[in-house]
């Protein structure tokens, strides 16, 4: 079923109001968007009438010029922030920029879509990204890890925001499950984890379905409490299920079910949010080390399918339980993304090229080195980082996150020279 989009139209008496006339003048452009929405034209003088789901597109379409004064009648009763569709006929695009600069002036944020009509897609895809998100439901299991000092969320404006949904769930939970789980249910997923290694190094198979036996008790609870996506506050867990969570968040992971470490909720806000956006599975690591264009990330989780081999490790921290270490294809396009703030209203973003995966053994297991084609990348995470924790994605989407950006009016921490011309995924 296509998503409708409403087109708030703006015309001019002299090109003719009329929809017949509006799909004449537009050909190109209306139907380019016909093949992928539920397309309305909603003319001026039917506004009022206008009745949409939450899931529902809205677009402000400048269909000619002299429409100017039009608009600003209407401005008050307009969705914010602004969105101007054209297409340049009928001195569309000249009408849009006069009132692109009077929005402005009224200290209010609008962009013009005008590109090529596959473009224009794109764009209009990425503006029902807040309509996605409302189903969702994050389950946080434990707090938050005590170091992640920066990275608190309020959850009632995040939810305004984005209508996602955040549930506290408490650790014993987990503990319990994980008690309950027989060594016999596990060791068949276990056995096929190890036998897909590269090498198995410290843990033996009994670690390993342990791991297992953690991936079940997390899964349990993902099922019970309808959640899409789940964070841990995963260090207690070793103390107290003698074993770590790395392998059941890059199981799950695998599983379409979005999981990230240490009970960060904007990390894992982030994860589900570019897993929503670009298809990508992600990898959640901090900046190991920051040199002039370079970055090192690394962590000790990452969903199996994202590499191209891996290696069956202990956690590096605590020299215990399982981890992966993950060899990721090298010499691609990445972005790296974080959204941040108690409202989740901050956003950092990047690309880069992957240039080796890295083994130092002071550091967490998956080390991956990235290079950008500037400073933008590092001076952000040396200045203005949002928090510790990044999330990185095999390909280029910062056209992708750009339309994000402007769709939910958030403030951007890098500025737009940092993108990589490399190409998308």
């Amino acid at each position: 079923m296509k998503t409708s989009l409403y087109l708030l139209t703006f015309s001019s008496a002299l090109h003719g109001p009329q929809e017949e006339t509006i799909r004449n003048n537009h050909t190109e452009l209306l139907k380019a968007l016909e093949e992928t929405f539920d397309v309305h034209i909603i003319t001026e003088e039917h506004f009022s009438e206008l009745h949409m789901e939450p899931s529902d597109i809205v677009l402000v379409f400048i269909a000619s010029g002299g429409t100017e004064g039009m608009f600003v009648k209407r401005y008050a009763y307009l969705p914010k922030p602004l969105t101007l569709l054209t297409d340049g006929k009928a001195n569309s695009l000249a009408a849009s920029l006069e009132i692109s600069s009077w929005v402005r002036a009224q200290n209010s944020s609008c962009r013009i879509l005008h590109d090529d009509p596959e473009q224009i897609v794109e764009a209009i895809n990425a503006l029902h990204l807040r309509s996605l998100m409302q189903g969702e439901r994050i389950g946080v299991l434990g707090e938050p890890s005590d170091w992640l000092i920066s990275s608190h969320v309020d959850y009632k404006a995040a939810e305004k925001r984005w209508g996602t949904t955040f549930v506290d769930i408490p650790l014993f939970r987990v503990e319990n499950y994980f008690a309950q789980e027989s060594d016999e249910d596990a060791e068949a997923l276990a056995t096929e984890f190890i036998a897909g290694a590269n090498l198995m190094i410290e843990p033996n198979k009994a670690e390993v379905i342990k791991a297992v036996r953690l991936y079940r008790a997390i899964r349990r609870i993902v099922e019970e409490d309808h959640l899409t996506a789940v964070t841990v506050r995963c260090f207690n867990l070793i103390t107290s299920c003698h074993t770590t969570g790395c392998l059941a968040l890059s199981l799950l992971n695998d599983e379409g079910i979005v999981a990230g470490c240490e009970g960060d909720v904007p990390s894992i806000f982030t994860m589900l949010l570019s897993k929503r956006l670009t298809g990508s599975d992600a990898f959640m690591a901090n900046p190991a080390r920051i040199r002039d264009k370079e970055v090192l990330f690394a962590h000790c989780t990452i969903g199996l399918k994202q590499t191209r081999q891996y290696i069956i490790r202990s956690h590096f921290e605590s020299n215990s339980g399982v981890a992966v270490q993950g060899l990721l294809r090298e010499h691609r396009p990445v972005t790296v993304v974080k959204v941040g703030g108690e409202d989740l209203g901050r956003i950092a973003y990047a690309s880069a090229i992957l240039t080796e995966n890295q083994n130092d053994p002071k550091k967490c297991r998956t080390q991956i080195l990235l290079r950008s084609k500037n400073t933008d990348l590092t001076s952000y995470l040396m200045d203005r980082s949002i928090g510790n924790h990044h999330i990185i994605l095999q390909g280029n989407y910062t056209a992708l996150l750009d339309n994000l950006s402007h769709a939910m009016d958030l403030r951007n921490e890098v500025t737009p020279t940092d993108t990589f011309d490399s190409g998308r995924a």
